[in-house]
């Protein structure tokens, strides 16, 4: 059985702080503002990942928070398998990714061996120990050393290598043209002030 078959059956159960609406829209959020044509801001913390589409081939967008340890960067799916982007990756590693950094073709591979997963189980509890230990929790795993270095494979973890293959199209600042409604309206108030009316 492939890796993608088991993730697929997998059928993750996570953890509610997840799945509440004001979450989701706040997951969402970096990803809206990176539309809004504020990717310049946005990127210092979150990196826009685009992915193939599993059914359809298109490019799939998603904000992730990337961790990054030493010349490595990292990301983590707190949803497991639920995530679409990370079935998309499994399904297809090659990713285009925007952050700080500008935009780049990679590759998200898994992680090589036990010490290296230890080493990024470590970064992600003092990431976020309470939203690690719910993850875990919600892969049945218990938040010990011992219990991750046994399942080290079973964490959603991929790191990111440069690749020069062709990449999944990036997001494009597509609602920039927004910030043209309330532009106007300043400027048509300011000609009306000072022209009269």
């Amino acid at each position: 059985m492939t890796e993608h078959q088991t993730l697929t059956r997998e059928g993750t159960q996570t953890s509610h702080y997840l799945d509440t609406w004001w979450s989701r829209e706040l997951i969402g959020l970096p990803l809206a503002l990176w539309r809004l044509g504020l990717g310049p801001l946005t990127g210092r913390v979150w990196m826009v990942v685009s992915t193939r589409g599993r059914s359809t081939g298109l490019s799939r967008h998603v904000a992730v928070y990337p961790h990054v340890l030493g010349d490595r960067t990292y990301l983590w799916s707190p949803y497991g398998s639920r995530s679409q982007w990370y079935r998309n990756i499994v399904a297809n590693p090659v990713a285009t990714v925007q952050w700080r950094g500008g935009t780049q073709v990679v590759r998200a591979v898994p992680l090589e061996d036990e010490a290296e997963a230890m080493e990024v189980v470590w970064a992600l509890r003092r990431f976020g120990a309470s939203w690690f230990g719910l993850y875990l929790a919600s892969q049945g795993l218990h938040d010990t050393d011992e219990d991750i270095a046994a399942n080290w494979q079973r964490l959603h973890l991929r790191r990111l290598e440069p690749t020069r293959e062709k990449g999944p199209t990036p997001l494009t600042p597509d609602l920039a043209w927004v910030w043209l409604v309330p532009a106007s309206g300043l400027l048509f108030r300011w000609f009306v002030r000072e022209h009269g009316a």
